[in-house]
């Protein structure tokens, strides 16, 4: 009779799996680390805020740092009181500018982009092409005519001023992005609109965006965040809290005499929360515009 011998296997360690884990981890506190920091800041003292080492809890919190946007101490008036006074109105202007962008770059899009994803010409790949060597030109090159032309125009220290001028910026990737989204919703949709007799806008309207409005969301989002964070022209285009952006009005908190890192950091966080807003409430259509953009050519 014979006798059957097991042998043991050998474990086998995961090696891939765990250097995959350990790049993932690494990447999100890459990511996550540099935002804790400021949102743990705005709630110290200054002192905690500059102490060796650093403090990465706050030891005694306080909410002092962003009261003083509405009522500052006389060392927050002193050290950036000028910033800490136009912060609130930087604020509001960022959101006006930001989505009047958004609004005009999403409507000249989505005609220049239904064009180029429905219709043929001649001469369409040259002219996206085109379209994107606009958006490659340095904006220190274009600075100063467009400061001379909006001087000109009498647009200095306005609304409008920045916003043709992210508009310019932003439009040609706008039209990208939708042009590849757009050619991924079926014709027979519209076609069928059509043997319905609907026209060419309410076919658009009620048939054709809807179904495109990922890709939208995607591109609105696209402009609103490059209006947002966009400092050079917001820097030479305004000069009074009527038209200044947060970026440059949080650039001035950094002044010769001191530097106050934890109202600094305060104002941070509020120039994110309504971008980070915007991006968490249209998680899921942005990423279905996206990644429907890039599979789809």
């Amino acid at each position: 009779m014979s006798t059957v011998v097991k042998v043991p296997l050998r474990y086998r360690i995961p090696w891939k799996k765990i250097v995959l884990y350990v790049l993932a981890v690494a990447f999100a506190l890459y990511l996550v680390l540099p935002f804790y920091w400021i949102v743990a800041m705005s709630f110290m003292h200054e002192v905690d805020a500059i102490s060796v080492p650093p403090h990465w809890i706050p030891v005694d919190p306080t909410l002092e740092n962003y009261l003083g946007f509405i009522h500052p101490s006389e060392t927050q008036q002193l050290v950036g009181g000028r910033a800490i006074d136009e912060t609130p109105y930087s604020l509001r202007n960022s959101l006006i500018v930001a989505t009047s962008t958004a609004v005009l770059n999403l409507v000249l899009a989505t005609f220049a982009a239904y064009s180029f994803s429905r219709l043929k010409f001649r001469g369409s790949q040259v002219l996206l092409v085109l379209y994107l060597l606009t958006r490659m030109v340095p904006g220190i090159a274009i600075i100063i005519p467009f400061y001379l032309l909006m001087r000109t125009l009498g647009l200095l220290d306005t609304y409008l001023a920045l916003i043709l001028s992210y508009t310019t910026f932003a439009l040609p990737i706008t039209i990208w992005i939708l042009k590849d989204f757009f050619r991924s919703v079926p014709r027979e949709l519209e076609e069928a609109a059509r043997v319905d007799r609907c026209g060419w806008f309410r076919a658009m309207w009620s048939v054709f965006l809807p179904v495109a409005a990922p890709g939208l969301v995607a591109a609105a989002v696209f402009a609103f965040m490059t209006a947002w964070n966009e400092f050079m022209f917001a820097l030479f285009l305004t000069s009074t809290k009527a038209a200044k952006t947060i970026p440059v009005v949080a650039a001035n908190f950094a002044t010769d005499f001191n530097t106050q890192f934890t109202v600094m950091a305060a104002a941070g966080v509020l120039a994110v929360v309504p971008p980070l807003a915007l991006a968490l409430l249209f998680q899921r259509k942005l990423v279905q515009g996206m990644a429907a953009g890039s599979v789809k050519g």
